[in-house]
């Protein structure tokens, strides 16, 4: 019974000491995270400190790998003027086998088999997998130690398990659990948007659904960070040559509620997630960012050239149909129900960041059952800098159903149309459309005729 209360004795202290704070390490934490399109996140990591009078040293353990170290901004939230920074190290030399050995150049090691052989020896190098031993019989090289058990004394040369910020500090007074927040960037964090756009029966509406995917890859973990993303073209500087620091599902479909308050900010916009969050290291966290349905949308096809026709989507971003957010930039994937009522993926494009009120296309894929054909049927020098050329369109439409196919023309800088078989309409300065009805089961030609200068 002794040996028992000797044992929750010892149990119960241990345990109230690694409770305790200790002078210069960290205690406490708060994070917030604002997460870029372009492989950057700005981190704004709040921790509590014990902090000696004088000079002292904090450490700042679990930082990313990736951390920009040039980017740390250190802020006293309660004694502003009482503390000074004079000096920031950042080691990310992570313990291994490799530098456990390295650090034991000129010193003892004991190597025991598996079969119970002992070796014993000076470390004389430590190179590609290979160790150099000077022995009582002499120099020994051995090719990997995975059939060995490694034995060292202690050094003094501290080891670090994990990347770790150091402050050599000046303090006017002791400050106990000192709120220091930190503030850093970090590359191997990024975020995109997915869309999943189920297309009505009648292919004249669809319901959007939108998500985003954070991309944590820098080396570390933020429990409970409160998260925001930046949307937009954001520049920054070349970098110059620096130093490693190193040691989706998009098939989503059911529908939550918007869980983002979107704002702008400068020439961005931001969304802000209206919750805390944790966001793993070597994780892909998807977060619902909107629902909208009866979206009106319009199916058309376009043949500029070749043999294919292209099926494209569109639909206005409006708040009079249904939308009207800035939305970030990403892949929407349309869906539509089959016969036995299942959604059926026909096709995907890509977004750029779309603002309000602007119109968005998407191109899904090249009709079937629609065909298109273009040649030129007669061509001729008018003179040094003038040539004329006759152009046929054939549009074949194999469907059981009428359809109204745009026929693309690209006529360069300088053109004139002197004959044509049906109207068309000027897109631009380079390029006019012909809108073509087609009948179910049969073909429509256009032909006109152009005059080019240059």
């Amino acid at each position: 019974m002794k040996k028992l209360w000797l044992v929750l004795f010892f149990t119960l202290l241990i345990s109230s000491l690694h409770a305790q704070p200790k002078d210069g390490t960290d205690d406490g934490r708060s994070v917030a995270i604002t997460v870029y399109n372009n492989d950057l996140g700005v981190v704004r990591d709040m921790r509590r400190f014990n902090i000696k009078d004088g000079t002292s040293e904090v450490r700042m353990v679990d930082v990313p790998s990736k951390i920009d170290p040039t980017t740390v901004k250190i802020t006293d939230l309660e004694h502003p003027n009482d503390l000074g920074v004079l000096e920031q190290n950042y080691e990310y030399d992570l313990v291994s086998q490799d530098k456990l050995l390295q650090k034991y150049i000129d010193k003892s090691i004991t190597l025991v088999s598996t079969s119970g052989k002992r070796i014993v020896g000076t470390v004389l190098a430590n190179d590609a997998g290979k160790l150099m031993l000077m022995t009582d019989s002499g120099i020994i090289s051995i090719s990997g130690l995975g059939g060995y058990t490694l034995s060292m004394s202690s050094i003094t040369n501290e080891l670090y398990t994990k990347p770790t910020l150091i402050w050599q500090l000046k303090s006017t007074k002791a400050l106990t659990n000192e709120p220091l927040e930190v503030l850093y960037q970090t590359s191997g964090m990024k975020w995109h948007a997915e869309y999943i756009a189920a297309l009505s029966d009648d292919e004249k509406s669809l319901d959007l659904s939108g998500w985003v995917s954070i991309e944590n890859n820098s080396g570390a973990s933020f429990p409970d960070a409160k998260l925001k993303l930046v949307a937009g073209a954001l520049h920054r500087a070349a970098p110059a040559q620096q130093p490693m620091y190193d040691n989706m599902n998009g098939g989503l479909s059911m529908r939550a509620k918007p869980q983002f308050e979107e704002h702008g900010m400068f020439e961005y916009h931001v969304y802000d997630l209206g919750r805390q969050t944790t966001i793993n290291n070597n994780e892909v966290k998807q977060i619902s960012l909107l629902t909208a349905n009866g979206v009106g949308s319009e199916k058309h096809y376009t043949y500029e050239g070749g043999k294919d026709v292209a099926v494209t989507i569109s639909f206005q971003n409006s708040e009079t149909n249904h939308l009207g957010i800035p939305l970030p930039m990403g892949v929407i994937r349309v869906m539509k129900r089959d016969n036995d009522g299942t959604l059926e993926f026909i096709g995907e494009d890509r977004i750029e960041h779309t603002p309000r009120d602007e119109k968005l296309t998407l191109h899904v894929g090249n009709a079937f059952d629609l065909v298109g054909d273009r040649q030129v049927t007669s061509s001729r020098t008018l003179g040094e800098r003038e040539s004329e050329e006759t152009v046929e369109i054939t549009l074949k439409n194999h469907k059981d159903e009428d359809v109204t196919i745009d026929a693309v023309e690209n006529l360069g800088t300088d053109w004139e149309i002197i004959e044509h078989s049906m109207d068309y309409e000027k897109q631009n300065a380079n390029s006019i459309v012909f809108h073509v009805p087609v009948k179910a089961r049969g073909e429509q030609k256009v032909t006109y005729t152009v005059q080019h200068r240059w």
